[in-house]
């Protein structure tokens, strides 16, 4: 049966080869997510592999392909650093892309990419996106599209404005503020410029680390006094707001929550650090010391407590420091 072309601009069900290469990472995430609610529409469930382009045997993404899965999933195999992956078999990938399987995509993703016969045989059964970081007014679009369909939420016109002035470009970067900023809004409520004014710029990167990772050491044993000292240092210390040390706290717990249910799907540590977000490496083998030394029942303990805490903090019941110093209390029990 004659195959039907996939379309050469974006993902569509009879997308079987994708090549997104550039330097903008958020870029390509989004493709791929594009891509799997295209797949996911028609075939349900999939099973997603990834493969270092620079290691990995030709034989073994083949196989991964050609294999018909057990539980009978539909797959999507990624292959990173694939312009080096190619370089290395380009003959055999032009050969697979004359014919490609039909129950699984292969997507060849990269920062660097040599043109070549290749792309125009994958133009007949998928597509190529380059992703490069885009201009201001491209970045506004974006910010507006990413709030609504990612965040379930809504900005003031000043408010994306004044995001792109304190973050760049970046949309990697943007969208984590993104998150925190509809979280902190409160759902319904839109994210308003006073808002960014007040958060943006006043927390760091490396202060809200400080707290996840304090948090993290007093899950693998190093008791409770570090997270609470590093609560009242980044509150009474540094001036941040307790509402946002909050958030910090919740989504490290949120990230070990849904790092569980992968390590239970049978992912890797490594797997499960990138699906997460979770880099430099250093910062990996912090998460993964945490996730291995506490139970599943205990973290859904934590997890059910940090969403109640949320709540409370939302409605204004209580005080939100000291909310915050039994949960570092809890989060020590054994």
């Amino acid at each position: 049966m004659a195959r039907k072309a996939a379309t050469s601009d974006g993902p569509s069900a009879d997308t079987r080869i994708a090549i997104l290469y550039g330097s903008e990472e958020m870029r390509k995430r989004e493709a791929i997510e594009a891509l799997r609610a295209t797949l996911e529409a028609v075939h349900g469930s999939l099973e997603i592999l990834t493969y270092d382009g620079k290691s990995a045997a030709l034989s073994d993404v083949l196989d991964e392909l050609r294999t018909f899965s057990l539980m009978q999933t539909f797959k999507i195999v990624i292959v990173d650093d694939a312009d080096q992956f190619v370089m290395n078999h380009r003959e055999a990938m032009e050969r697979y892309a004359a014919a490609p399987v039909d129950t699984a995509t292969l997507v060849l993703r990269s920062i660097k990419w040599n043109k070549g016969n290749l792309d125009k045989l994958v133009a007949k059964v998928g597509f190529v996106e380059k992703c490069e970081p885009m201009q201001h007014g491209e970045v506004k679009d974006w910010i507006f599209r990413r709030a609504k369909t990612h965040h379930q939420t809504t900005l003031e016109l000043q408010a994306a404005d004044l995001l792109i002035e304190r973050m760049g470009t970046e949309i990697a970067l943007i969208d984590g503020e993104l998150g925190k900023l509809a979280v902190l809004a409160g759902e319904g409520n839109p994210i308003t410029a006073k808002l960014v004014e007040q958060v943006v710029g006043r927390s760091s990167e490396e202060e809200a680390w400080s707290i996840q990772e304090a948090i993290l050491n007093t899950i693998s044993g190093g008791g409770a006094k570090p997270s609470i000292e590093m609560l009242h240092e980044l509150v009474d210390l540094s001036g941040q707001p307790d509402v946002l040390v909050a958030y910090f706290t919740a989504d490290i717990i949120r990230k070990l929550y849904l790092g569980m249910r992968l390590k239970q799907q049978g992912m890797n540590d490594f797997a499960i650090g990138r699906e997460l977000r979770i880099w430099p490496q250093e910062r990996q083998q912090v998460f993964t010391k945490a996730l291995r030394a506490v139970s599943p029942s205990k973290l859904s303990e934590l997890f059910d407590r940090i969403v109640e805490l949320d709540v409370r903090a939302k409605s204004g019941q209580g005080d939100a420091v000291r909310n915050l110093e039994g949960f570092c209390a809890l989060v020590g029990d054994k």
